[in-house]
């Protein structure tokens, strides 16, 4: 028995989802690289509202001794991510899902953005799973 085939508009918005958060991932790497190159030094109050004082005493510790280096790292990350979400969504979804979850440890203002952003990529990692697809159709 297979699954019956997804209607057009549904798979339109997963599709659109999809490459939403391709395009945020890839854009934010981009950012993240202009900024390290340019204003490194930008990232520093990053940490100051995290929920628990680790957040904020690693921040401080690990990242800004060496801002470019974590910030390139940061941009690496997210380009990875874009690329997984592409070339295997599944996996890509599973990095959305920590990267936003790691974000909220940043901060309630942080619980504005990864919320809704979860709230749409866990259905959409749920959605391909089940397609049990390679690529988003």
């Amino acid at each position: 028995m297979t699954a019956p085939a997804p209607d057009a508009p549904s798979a339109t918005i997963w599709r659109a989802i999809h490459w939403g958060f391709v395009a945020v991932f890839a854009s934010g790497a981009c950012v993240h690289v202009i900024l390290a190159l340019t204003t490194p030094r930008s990232y520093d109050g990053f940490g100051d509202a995290g929920l628990f004082g680790w957040v904020e005493n690693g921040w401080q510790s690990v990242f800004m001794a060496h801002p470019t280096r974590w910030a390139l790292l940061l941009a690496a990350a997210e380009l990875t991510i874009a690329v997984l979400l592409v070339t295997v969504p599944l996996a890509g979804y599973v990095a959305v899902v920590l990267f936003h979850l790691a974000l909220m440890l940043f901060g309630w203002g942080f619980w504005l953005w990864s919320v809704p952003a979860l709230a749409l990529a866990v259905p959409a990692a749920v959605h391909t799973a089940r397609a049990g697809t390679a690529r988003v159709r």
